[in-house]
């Protein structure tokens, strides 16, 4: 799963990891989220519930830590540090907090240094429509 707004931006619905490749299945337009087959067996990523306090935006690149000033049942707000701020290709970055991921990084705010998250609650939900 990532952020639908990447493969409309690109104008493509084809997804590439290392030497893996698949299309975009389903696209969730109310919650920006596309998803797509995993192709090789994975282990499945632990989720949990957003909740004020201390976390961590990470990828494969980098990890910032961070904050969640509020969370609501399909979304996380965030607090992000002044200079640590995400950059191109930090959209889609699993927000953590205790090993667990809480949210999907969709946007940010350059000018308040605040992001939102979609929370893991809404992925799962949204995911569970297309079972």
């Amino acid at each position: 799963m990532a952020p639908a707004h990447i493969f409309q931006h690109a104008g493509t619905r084809s997804l590439r990891v290392a030497r893996l490749c698949c299309r975009v299945a389903y696209v969730a337009t109310d919650a920006d989220l596309a998803f797509f087959p995993i192709i090789r067996a994975c282990q499945p990523t632990e989720m949990g519930k957003p909740r004020a306090g201390a976390a961590m935006l990470s990828n494969a690149v980098h990890s910032i830590s961070c904050r969640i000033s509020d969370a609501s049942w399909s979304m996380a707000y965030v607090i992000l540090p002044p200079g640590d701020l995400p950059g191109p290709g930090d959209s889609g970055s699993p927000l953590v907090q205790e090993g667990k991921v809480v949210g999907l990084l969709l946007s940010i705010n350059m000018h308040n240094c605040r992001g939102i998250a979609v929370s893991a609650e809404m992925i799962e939900t949204v995911a569970g429509k297309k079972k």
